[in-house]
């Protein structure tokens, strides 16, 4: 039988669950997604570890409150970083902030649908971790790379500042 990682070519990575057992996580991060940004790199990595959880629970088959959990956990701390994300770029004056906006629209509205399917049917779809692997890298290298940049060419002195604060809130 072919793993998922072999099926979808994801990087795919072994790592210990505190169990006898090894799973697969569904990503790894790597050092193309740094933005440079280091407290938005962190909450990228973070949003990269609750992905995984929700990969974890589908291996395990956990029952509904299990999934229930993780998938709450997901949107919580997404809205979180959302905000500190738009908040970031509101402040630094990123052109592309309407059109970033949308993007993070479209991803919660995407979670809160799951929810309800997971409400209903007690188990997170595989359609599910498909979306969240390839929107959240497609977003980090592509979407969050931009106003990185923007960022960091426009905009040094701010960013010290807005990196202090944020710090504060993960």
């Amino acid at each position: 039988m072919r793993t998922f990682a072999e099926v979808t070519g994801a990087q795919a990575c072994a790592r210990h669950r505190g169990e006898d057992e090894m799973a697969e996580d569904l990503l790894s991060w790597k050092s193309q997604y740094n933005l440079g940004l280091d407290e938005i790199d962190a909450q990228h990595k973070s949003l990269l570890d609750l992905i995984n959880k929700a990969w974890l629970a589908i291996v395990q088959r956990s029952d509904q409150s299990v999934v229930l959990a993780v998938i709450e956990e997901l949107e919580r701390y997404t809205l979180a970083h959302f905000a500190a994300e738009e908040t970031f770029m509101r402040v630094t004056e990123y052109p592309g902030f309407a059109e970033h906006k949308r993007e993070h629209g479209s991803f919660i509205a995407r979670i809160a649908k799951e929810k309800q399917r997971a409400i209903a049917t007690g188990s997170l779809s595989l359609d599910l971790m498909y979306y969240l692997r390839d929107w959240l890298i497609d977003h980090i290298v592509v979407s969050d790379k931009a106003y990185a940049e923007f960022t960091q060419a426009n905009n040094a002195r701010r960013t010290t500042v807005l990196s202090r604060f944020f710090a504060r809130f993960f």
